[in-house]
């Protein structure tokens, strides 16, 4: 499975989850499935955006790939159809790819919910 990150940014005088990193191993992502479901539910690794390393191999997750499944609550889902769709260019670099990025604004749009209390910062 991969390793979840929530990275962090000041907004607004308070610090809010921004963005949401799934890490993986080369080729454990698994591009023959049609979609892939993480639970928002931590333990998540939290982070500071001036903390991210060097950029490895990523896609950004858009608004439109994300899905809900109605049978599995505090779960988001990640079209993975849309993104090869999209890369369709690139894709004999796919199996590479070892970060997908979620903004945290889109998975609440898309859960219609505020993911605040889930991820509230606490620094160690």
């Amino acid at each position: 499975m991969s390793k979840r990150t929530v990275f962090y940014d000041f907004h607004e005088d308070h610090i809010r989850p921004f963005i949401m990193a799934l890490r993986f191993q080369p080729h454990e992502l698994d591009w023959t499935k049609s979609t892939l479901y993480i639970p928002l539910s931590g333990p998540f690794q939290p982070l500071m955006l001036e903390e991210v390393p060097e950029l490895e191999a990523g896609i950004t997750v858009l608004l439109d790939d994300l899905v809900i499944h109605p049978e599995r609550p505090h779960t988001i889902g990640i079209s993975l159809n849309s993104i090869q769709q999209r890369h369709a260019m690139q894709a004999d670099s796919l199996p590479r790819i070892v970060h997908l990025w979620l903004r945290m604004s889109d998975i609440e749009e898309v859960l219609q919910m505020d993911s605040r209390s889930y991820y509230a910062w606490s620094p160690n």
